[in-house]
């Protein structure tokens, strides 16, 4: 919990009206946007207006053509994105007040709302957050992810409305609970094998390292160690946590990226090593390693280690040879272009993913988050604002509709639970995922000229 920051819980709209906007004006708004609030300004923001400010001014009988700024409340309280949660909660209390603004650098990004807060702080995460954290065998933890299973494809679905549902929150509040899994998974192995003598990195790769899961992962880890010579024990460590997370019901990786497989524990020497190979190889497999390592993410150990490995990657996808062998194996993802059935994972999502994680590794952006990285993107100048702003619309609702579609094929005991028919969803919701999918190929048509440029100053 107090690694979650104010920004990792918000999301990230602003419903807004100009000053010049009447009662009648934000009352409609509210109505359309769903938002319990609205900030009244031009360009700088100068006041808000909450549902209860409406239900005031209705209840004194004011005139609903009156300006809005006449019941607006101008004395602002904001909190910046990088506060802890816990201070924010401190913010409402003390404040008695239902939405927080939360700022980057004097600019409004959001608004935290106490429902917000509420779901963030509700008892079930936290309490399996306390569970897993406190768990003294692999077995304790097995009994506590069952029930975490449970509320994740019975409550949590629930808990929201179906047209609202936010992937993001959802995949990072997973991934929270799924790394105090295997710090407690990694700090149960070493009390059994003993203390390592080296120091050591354990990272999370793929979705979790973009922290974008849902419901079904597989493992995606790896480890690094500082000395050579104790490989041996970090071997045993490896194959201890990665029969252990099977034993708890996580599923392996069916391409072995796990550290239960010897070829993904390595030291920092033969990594750097590895990752130079898979760099200058123009084998597509070793590609596509380097390109998974751009998600990696750091869990557990001595994060020291783990950014060394990390900058050698950078360093290397500066190289433009690199570069664009990177970005030929990420456009191998392509969308469908009329589809009646697809892999909503495989045909939707990742043919976005792959393409803005090799872009993000060139321009050394360390955010793994897919809408984080098109946000910086676009503010490093390589995606217009108008493409960044569709291409967040069409993942969001790709990213919702792969979490839909994993509940109800989980529930059918289907074994493929990233299988969508379109013919099983409204038509119009069929239809706006078509239209993201074009969205997302309109992205790489740009990315194959500029692959097709670089590639012509080869020899």
């Amino acid at each position: 919990m107090e690694n979650v920051s104010v920004e990792d819980i918000i999301k990230k709209r602003i419903v807004k009206a100009e000053l010049s906007a009447t009662i009648k004006d934000v009352a409609k708004l509210m109505c359309e946007s769903g938002s319990t609030y609205v900030l009244l300004g031009d360009e700088e923001v100068k006041g808000i207006i909450t549902e209860g400010d409406m239900k005031r001014a209705i209840a004194q009988g004011m005139d609903t053509s009156s300006k809005a700024s006449s019941i607006a409340n101008e004395n602002i309280i904001k909190i910046e994105k990088n506060r802890g949660v816990e201070e924010a909660g401190i913010e409402f209390f003390k404040n008695k007040i239902k939405h927080l603004p939360v700022e980057d650098n004097g600019k409004i990004i959001g608004v935290l709302t106490i429902k917000d807060m509420a779901f963030f702080l509700s008892k079930s995460p936290l309490y399996f957050l306390k569970e897993f954290s406190k768990a003294k065998s692999i077995d304790e933890i097995k009994k506590s992810y069952q029930r975490f299973q449970r509320y994740v494809l019975e409550i949590l679905p629930r808990e929201f409305d179906r047209e609202s549902i936010d992937p993001g929150y959802i995949g990072k509040m997973i991934s929270m609970i799924n790394d105090e899994i295997l710090i407690s998974v990694i700090r149960i192995c070493i009390a059994n094998l003993g203390k390592p003598k080296c120091k050591f990195s354990f990272f999370v790769m793929g979705s979790e390292g973009r922290m974008e899961q849902l419901l079904r992962t597989d493992q995606d880890n790896a480890m690094i160690f500082e000395k050579k010579q104790e490989r041996d024990y970090f071997l045993e460590l490896g194959k201890s946590i990665h029969s252990s997370l099977l034993k708890i019901g996580f599923s392996d990786c069916p391409e072995g990226y796990t550290v239960g497989n010897n070829t993904w524990v390595m030291s920092l020497e033969d990594w750097s090593e590895k990752m130079e190979h898979w760099a200058f190889s123009l084998e597509a497999k070793d590609l596509l390693n380097l390109s998974i390592f751009g998600d990696m993410r750091h869990v557990y150990g001595e994060k020291e280690l783990f950014d060394k490995l990390r900058e050698r990657l950078f360093t290397l996808c500066r190289n433009e040879r690199v570069f664009a062998n990177l970005l030929d194996v990420s456009l191998g993802f392509s969308v469908p272009s009329k589809p009646k059935e697809m892999d909503i994972k495989n045909q939707g999502l990742l043919p976005l993913i792959a393409p803005i994680r090799i872009l993000s590794l060139k321009f050394d952006i360390k955010n793994t988050n897919t809408i984080d990285r098109i946000g910086e993107l676009c503010t490093k100048g390589d995606i217009s604002n108008d493409l960044a702003s569709n291409l967040k619309v069409a993942y969001n609702f790709l990213k919702t509709m792969h979490f839909l579609t994993q509940i109800e094929n989980i529930k059918k005991k289907e074994r493929d639970v990233n299988r969508l028919n379109l013919k099983d969803i409204p038509k119009i919701k069929a239809k706006f995922l078509k239209d993201s999918l074009k969205t997302i190929s309109e992205f790489q048509g740009p990315m194959r000229e500029k692959l097709r440029w670089l590639t012509s100053g080869f020899v």
